[in-house]
Parts: structure tokens; sequence; C-alpha cells
């Protein structure tokens, strides 16, 4: 699940035009949706479902839900709220609604401005219902904000993530869950149970679990009551002030009383400071990351594939050998394999082909859920499985007799298990149920596959919500349901050698513990008694593997994920059968019962649903495409003053949608120096389709300016040399066309054609005594030439697979060719060639940039166009200022300006980029908050026009040579709240075969 506010970061005139992005990774887009709309009293739902009674399920849980946040928050939707619903996550993550792209462990996401839910079904009835009550708790967060007359939606930025996101887990879930407690008991046991401070600025604190939490502990406290009075406050004066206002106290105080009440109710004495970890630790942050997951073991016990941050920026696949845990190698990296959009990795794991040579995992591809098997021994993909039939399949398990793998199938809103073959490719469906089935499993002789199965098998309340173990034969098809704990979550069946046994999960005490059922007399034996324990990301992931008498399974502590190895014969020896078979979830529970009623609680309990609807008020209608506002941003006005003297400033942009945003509508309008610095831009694009289309209207100011020596003739005859500023504006009126069609995440083409008209403006401001930060006021305007217009067709192929580190990209490359034909007035192509390598040494990065661009034809060296300057910043650092410019270029200690520039310009640049604060697992100094890098750096490069040519030398005293120049120096990255960059650096000029004096500078942008 994701809370979004701010869905576009636009700044200057680099607006989200699909044609305006350099470099950057494609949102994956291959599936046009023929969305219907439903409606129900309060909300409008947008789906593609072909069976309709999954939208009218599917209302009628949102109407539940509104009933049951509407009791607490007290708010009342004015206009029906909007929910957009996809089949699966392959689709959900290519959706138009919302522009940032979607991480596979994103359930839903809720956007502000016109307050869109946006959601795929899950595997489960379970899970789909949790995460649509969780997204419209947000639904109602904002609608809360912008209809308070005291605060507006973007008072949302004063309110901590944790807030956020912990209120929406306890609206939709209550005090009572077991993954919460789960977390709570392991950073109590541990002593690292954080603040309210450290949970705002840390990231190591899970906004959800410990927000759930906090939210638990003010109902029990105060009662739900404060809930909406503790947001609204917080919105308004931020959260230290919120607390004292409205309950009385400090947050530290706060903090104290709350950790002690968790503490002394989930702390048992007699589990949890006595119990010992069977195993061994053989995979943890020491030889890993600190999450460690979903580990699959070889059928021959060498292996074990698991996932991991291990190296720091990503969820990667690494296969280590299983005795010793060492990392052999690295089986999925986005960037060793751009062509997969996405690794699977938060509620399914791996399987192993029977002789341990093939492992095959799931992966989103072009835009589908695929299974992609990889050969060990050779180390690529082999083959890939696609099943067109299915919205989306998960949990692969492969036969152990056979060439068949079994998977978790969704269809429409509902799972069943599915049996691949891979000799002939043919699917069989061997369930055929309304009910979910998940998380497959082979019997040893291959006779039997166990599954989860949310049927209830009890009529009793308590078994609502459960989870069950069944299986089913695959000759006769015939299904079995095994009776474990009603009420509980038995998730994660393995068969053991002997046939007749299953381990398995289940959270029937309040925690998460192993268990063995016996299949021929149903006793049931627990095997584990751990305070947190077994367990993945979410109740739903995997871990736990078995071969023979091997067992591997993940563990939560002290907020990392570790894999434990034991044997079987081993952790049997402390099981204990298992007589009653109710379900005790008072251990989950986070808070002891309250005197305060609990409005929450009565709901989930009694699964309460809302008042009686009438017939009518469900109906289906057409939709109706509005532009409504998406997005207001950088609204500013002002004065300012610079060395030249006094000007004006101020922008603002907005950006208007349907409610599907398959068409945007942008504009935009900024003054930034004179009255004649104004800009603004139109644009309307269009997304319904892969290949997106887009129309600009624009008229923008460029200004560029250059020092320069000038010799005047003085009254007595001599003459005097003096420094003045050339400054030139560019105005450019352009229409525009553009079609962005992109292959897959990682390459895409472009391709564009534009009429613009160009006209100048040329001020030459005279007498600066230096290159230093002098003011002057006498300005004088100059000559300027004509204005013209020209047509330009443009096209380029970009790639793009880099990993972003703490300011810049650490790993992958980059690569961007891009061509300009000129049509009219100007006979001229440019050729832009852009190429990026990134090396990643743990924890430091290598990087590599070849970049050139030029002019070219008849008229590339027109002064119509201003010319480049090799001295950028962004180009070959510590040439924009210095006081080794001369008139011309000699041997000696000058060089011309007139060396560095020209039309066309080759730069090469190779830094060692090293973290230097943030995370304590990569960075030199550890922050929570402030994230930069150093970078040693050496630049070089050449610039040339018509009437220069490069030379091959350190030396020269031709301005027709043009020589390499070169620097090299130290740069500070610092990451301002991922709002922007700033590389403030020292640099060593190199050039004429000296080394001169260190030049300092900055650059505004992240590394390239």
């Amino acid at each position: 699940m994701r809370f979004v506010f701010t869905i576009l970061v636009l700044c200057g005139w680099s607006i989200p035009l699909l044609h305006a992005q350099y470099f950057g990774q494609n949102k994956p887009s291959y599936e046009k949706f023929n969305f219907q709309l439903y409606k129900t009293p309060n909300f409008e739902l947008y789906h593609y479902f072909e069976d309709e009674k999954l939208a009218e399920q599917l209302g009628k849980q949102a109407e539940k839900w509104y009933f049951y946040h509407q009791q607490v928050l007290l708010d009342t939707f004015q206009t029906r709220n909007p929910i957009i619903f996809y089949s699966n996550h392959a689709d959900f993550q290519q959706t138009t609604a919302v522009s940032s792209r979607i991480d596979v462990g994103t359930g839903g996401v809720t956007e502000g401005m016109k307050r869109r839910v946006v959601m795929p079904v899950s595997f489960t009835g379970g899970q789909t219902d949790h995460v649509l009550g969780h997204e419209l708790v947000h639904a109602f967060q904002y609608h809360m904000l912008s209809t308070d007359e005291e605060v507006s939606l973007m008072a949302i930025n004063n309110i901590p993530l944790w807030m956020i996101e912990g209120m929406a887990e306890y609206l939709s879930l209550g005090s009572v869950n077991s993954h919460t407690a789960l977390w709570m008991r392991d950073a109590l046991i541990n002593n690292t149970f954080p603040t309210l401070r450290e949970m705002t600025f840390s990231y190591r604190y899970s906004p959800y679990r410990y927000g759930h939490a906090f939210w638990a502990y003010i109902a029990y406290q105060y009662g739900e009551q404060y809930i909406p009075r503790l947001f609204k406050a917080t919105a308004r004066v931020g959260y230290e002030q919120a607390i004292g206002d409205v309950l009385m106290l400090s947050d530290d105080s706060l903090s104290v009383m709350w950790q002690q009440t968790l503490k002394e109710h989930l702390l048992k004495e007699s589990i949890d400071s006595t119990f010992t970890i069977v195993g061994e630790r053989i995979i943890s942050k020491k030889n890993s990351g600190r999450y460690n997951l979903n580990p699959s073991i070889s059928p021959n016990g060498r292996y074990v594939v698991f996932l991991s941050e291990r190296d720091m920026y990503d969820i990667d696949l690494f296969m280590a050998d299983s005795k010793t845990g060492e990392v052999v190698s690295r089986l999925y990296t986005a960037t060793s394999h751009d062509e997969i959009d996405a690794l699977n990795y938060l509620e399914t794991s791996g399987t192993w082909s029977p002789d341990s040579r093939y492992f095959a995992f799931i992966a989103f591809k072009q835009g589908q859920s695929t299974c992609q098997i990889y050969d060990v021994r050779r180390k690529h993909l082999i083959k890939e499985i696609q099943i067109n039939e299915m919205d989306e399949i998960s949990w692969p398990a492969w036969s152990t007799n056979n060439n068949t793998i079994a998977f978790s199938a969704l269809k429409e809103g509902v799972s069943d298990i599915i049996l691949y073959n891979l000799d002939d490719n043919a699917i069989e469906n061997i369930t055929k149920n309304e009910f979910a089935c998940i998380q497959p499993t082979w019997s040893p002789d291959g006779q039997y596959i166990y599954y989860v199965t949310d049927k209830a098998i009890s009529t009793k309340l308590s078994s609502q919500g459960s989870l069950h173990i069944a299986r089913v034969s695959v000759d006769t098809r015939q299904t079995e349901y095994f009776r474990t704990f009603d009420g509980a979550k038995n998730l994660n069946p393995i068969a053991t050698i002997n046939k007749h046994e299953i381990l398995f999960l289940s959270n029937r005490d309040g925690r998460r513990n192993l268990y063995l059922l016996n299949t021929n007399n149903a006793q049931v034996h627990q095997i584990t008694n751990y305070p947190t324990g077994i367990t993945g990301m979410t109740d739903y992931s995997p871990a736990l593997t078995l071969t023979g008498d091997t067992l591997l399974y993940t563990m939560l502590w002290n907020g990392e994920y570790n894999i434990f190895k034991t044997s079987l014969q081993n952790i049997r020896k402390n099981k204990q059968l298992v007589v009653e078979r109710e379900t005790n979830l008072s251990a989950s529970r986070l808070l002891p019962h309250s005197t305060i009623p609990s409005q929450i609680e009565t709901n989930l309990y009694f699964n309460r649903q809302s008042y009686a609807l009438q017939a009518d008020s469900f109906f289906t209608d057409q939709i109706r495409n509005k532009f409504k506002l998406d997005y207001i941003g950088n609204a500013s006005a002002g004065v300012m003053t610079g060395r030249f003297g006094t000007g004006m400033a101020g922008s603002i942009e907005a950006m208007f949608s349907d409610i599907l945003s398959k068409n945007m509508l942008y504009t935009a309008v900024s003054i930034n120096g004179e009255i004649y610095d104004f800009g603004g831009q139109i644009a309307y694009i269009t997304q319904q389709k892969r290949m997106k289309f887009g129309v600009a209207l624009s008229h923008i100011p460029y200004r560029t300016g250059t020092y320069q020596y000038q010799t005047d003739s003085l009254a007595d005859g001599t003459t005097a040399r003096s420094l003045h500023y050339l400054f030139r504006r560019t105005f450019e009126d352009k229409l525009s066309v553009f079609t962005f069609i992109p292959i897959n995440k990682t390459r895409r083409f472009e391709v564009g054609a534009s009429y613009a008209f160009y006209n100048y403006r040329i001020e030459r401001i005279k007498n600066i005594n230096s290159y230093s930060q002098i003011y002057s006021a006498e300005k004088e305007k100059l000559p300027a030439p004509d204005g013209f217009g020209t047509g330009i067709l443009d096209a380029a192929y970009v790639i793009d697979n880099a990993k972003m580190g703490l300011a810049s990209p650490v790993e992958g490359k980059r690569l961007r060719i891009q061509v300009e034909h000129y049509l009219h007035k100007l006979q001229m192509q440019t050729l832009l060639i852009d190429f990026r390598r990134y090396v990643f040494i743990k924890p430091y990065s290598l990087a590599f940039r070849l970049y050139h661009y030029g002019r070219y034809g008849k008229d590339s060296d027109s002064d119509r166009m201003s010319e480049l300057f090799l001295g950028s910043p962004w180009f070959v650092r510590g040439y924009d200022m210095g006081d080794f410019y001369g008139d011309e270029t000699t041997n000696a200690n000058t060089i011309s300006m007139n060396q560095l520039i020209g039309t066309r310009l080759l730069v090469t640049n190779l830094e060692w980029r090293i973290p230097f604060t943030g995370p304590k697992e990569i960075a030199w100094f550890r922050s929570n908050f402030l994230f930069s890098e150093l970078a040693l750096f050496v630049d070089g490069g050449v610039s040339w026009n018509k009437n220069s040519y490069p030379v091959a030398k350190l030396t020269t005293n031709s301005n027709a040579q043009r020589i390499p120049v070169f620097s090299g120096g130290v740069a500070y990255r610092i990451n301002l709240f991922g709002a922007m960059i700033l590389e403030p650096y020292y640099g060593f000029p190199f050039h004429q075969n000296q080394l001169k004096r260190g030049e300092f500078g900055i650059n505004i942008f992240a590394g390239w």
C-alpha cells in the first residue's frame, strides 16, 4: 500500500511531458483497458471485469468500509469517491491514474486531488478486502483535510508517514493483529523500540507496523474519538504540538507511556525471555542484507536461493551455499535482466527442478505475470512461461517426479491451482471452486498437491477470515480439508519425507510458529515456541523451505530477517501435541481490553454490514470524461536581486486530467528576470494506447551569457581593455507534436515534429571589474540577429536500467542517441550521443560517461544559435570562472575562452562515488535524514566548430587548434529530501600542460 499526495514532481520547465524526459525508466504500458463504470451510493467503481458480480461484490465491500470509517472519523462524502480496480498486479502497474511507477510491494494507491483509490484484486478475498479498507481510510483523510476551513490539502505534509499509514492499518485491522504484534514484541525484546521522533526521521521503522500500534494505543488509552482530533491537529501544527494540544502531554512522555504499556501487555516472562532459537543462523546482515527472504533450497540440499537487499539499493535474487550461507552468485538483478519489468518478491517463492539444475521464479514482463526458468549451471534464463488464460500466476511448485509445475492462478478475482506441463505446454485447472486456492506444494510421491484455502470448514464466528490446509489428488481431483485451528491463518504448507506429515505456520496463539499436521490421524503438534515468530514480510510471504531432513526458515530478529538452518529431526525434539484446537489470539492483541468501547473492533468482529441499501442504488452508468485538477504547484512570486541587477521571479503550473488520466492537460507560466523573461506552456497528452501522443504550445526564454574583453580607444589616443558581460536572450515560440513508445521498462523510442520561431535580445553589461560577484547597472542593448522560423524533426532511442544511489546512479547503464533535422531557414542537423556506465563495488561505485553533442550542416555555426560552453559545470568542472582566461590562447598561463566555446563537444568523465552520510550499512557516517555522497572526479573535453579542429596535443598557441582541457577534484552531492540535489565541488583545471589553482563551483542536478 502506498499513500501519494505529490503525484508529480514538476520543476522549472522540466514538465512531465513524455518527450521531455532525458533519462529515466518507463512506466510499464502495454495494454488498453476498456473500463466500465459501476455506481454505489458513495462510490464510483471503474473496472473492466467480465463478471459484473465481482464489481457488485467490491461495491458492497466499499460501502461496508465507508460505514465503518464514517462512524469513527465522523466525516461524510458529498460526492461519490472514485475507485479504480485492476484484475491483477501487472495491470495495476500500468495504471495511468497515478503517474509514478508502481512497486511490486504496493497493494494500492490513493491520490489526493480527486481522492482516487487505485488497486488490484488479490489472490484471496481477505487480502483484497483489507487493502480496500486501508485505502479508503486515505480517501477519508484527504476529504477531511480538503473540507477543513483551517487547513488545506497541502497540510498532509505536516503529518508523518507513520501517522498516515498507521491510521489506515488500525481502522482496517483493529487492535488484534499477530504480524504487528510480532514486530512490536521483537523491538521490545531487543530494546530497540523507537520514540515518535525516531519513527519520524528514521527509515528503519516500518510506518505501517509502528503506526498501527500507535493508533491502537491512542484508541485504548483515550478512545477512538481522539483519532480524528489528533489527525486534524497534526495537519495544522505538526505532531509534537498536536500531542500537547490534544492529549496534554509531550511527545516524549507519550513515547514512554506507549512503550511501557506495550511491554507490560505483550511480553510474557515465561515465554519471551526463556526461548531458544533452534538451528544455525546461516544468512544474516553479516554475510548478506537486513532483509533475507523467501528461501528455497535445492532438492540436493546444496544451494539456497533467497531474496535480499544485500547490494543495498534493490531487492535481488541470490544463490548461496546452504551449508555455509556464502553467496555464490546473483541470479537476478534489474540491471542484468532489464527486459523484465519487475521481480515478484512479496508473497511468492521460487521453485527448483527435481534435478536441482533449474530454478523457476515469478516476474512481471510485458504487462503479464510470467514464470522465468533459470539454468543455474549456465547462469542464464532458458524459458519463459506465460499463461494468457489467467490474469496472474504466483507461487510455482515443481513436481517432485515429472516435468509439471503447479501455480496459484488468479482469474476474475478467484484463485485456483493449475498445472502447467513443460513438455507440451498443456494447462489444467485442478481445483475449480469459488474459494481462494494459494501456496501449492507437492507431496513427495507427486500424488497430491497441498494448498491453502479460505473455505470455511467451521460454522463458528471465529472462523471468519481464517485460512486452512487442503489437498487435492492429482489423479482423481478429490479434495480433502484438514481442520487445524479455526479462526487462525494457517499458511505455507510443506510436505515432509513422510508423506502423511505436513509442516505449516499458524498464528493460532497470537504468535507465528511452526506446526506439524499428521494427515492420517489429524493430530497437530507445535514445533516451535518463539515470541516473534517464523515469518516473511507479510503473513502470506513464504518463510519455510525443506529438502530431505534439512529445514530453512526466516525469522524476524532485531528488525532484520535472518535465515536459519536446522534438521527436521532436531526441530521436532520439542514438539508438543496440541489438544485444544480453539484459536486464542490474545497474544496478538496489541493492547489489553479497554473499558472504552471500540466501534472498530465491534464492526470487525461481527462483520457488520452497512444499513440496508435500495435495490437501485447499485447500477451501471456511462463514463463521462470531465477534466479535473490533478496537481497545482510551483506557485510563487517575488522580487530578486543578483549580480547584474534586480528582477522578478514567479511561477505556477497545473495539471488536469479525466478520471482515468487517459487524457491530460498541462499548463504553466513563469517569469525569472525582467518582464520579457516571461514564459508559458500548454500541452495535451493522451495515454489511451501504448504509443503515447501529445501536442504542446510554448513561449520559452533561454538566457546565456559570456565574459568578453574589449579594447576601447580613449580620447588621448591610447587604448584600454575592459571586461564586459554579454547577455543573450533567445525567445522560442514553438508548436510541437510528439510520441513516446515504450518498449519495456528500460528502453523507449521518442519521435517528434515541431515548428519554432526564434527571436533575440542581446545586451552588454559594461565595465565588469573581475569575474567576482560585482554588481553593475551600466547596460546597453546591442543589435541582434533577425528572427526566423524553422521546422524540426527529432528522434531518440533511450536505454536506462541504472539503479539510483544516495545522490546519483550506482549500477547499470544509460544511453541516449538523438538526432534532429531542421527543415526551414536553418540547414542543420544535430547529433547527441550520451553513454554512461556504472559499476557497483559495494558500497562504492565507479562511474564513466562519454558525451558528444554536435551541430552539423551548412548553418551549424550560424549566429542565430548560441554556441556551447565546454566549461559548464555539467561538462568539465572548474572552468566556469577563473583568472587563467586571456584574450588569446598561448603556451603561457592563459587560455582563450574561445577554446571552450564551439558547436561541437566531446566530453568524458570518470568518478569514484563514495556514500558519505546515510544508512549505516553503506555510508561513512550514519544519518537518518541527510543522504549525501563524495565523488572523486576527472573530467576532460574538447570543443570545436567549422573554423577549428580538435588536436591530440596538450598545448597550442593557435585558436584554430582546439586542445582538450581537463580537471580533477572532489564533489559533494547533497540530497535535499528528494526535492533537489546540490553539488558543490572543488576542481583543479589542467590545460596548456599546466595544473591551475583550484576553483569552487556548484551544480544543481543529480549526479550524471
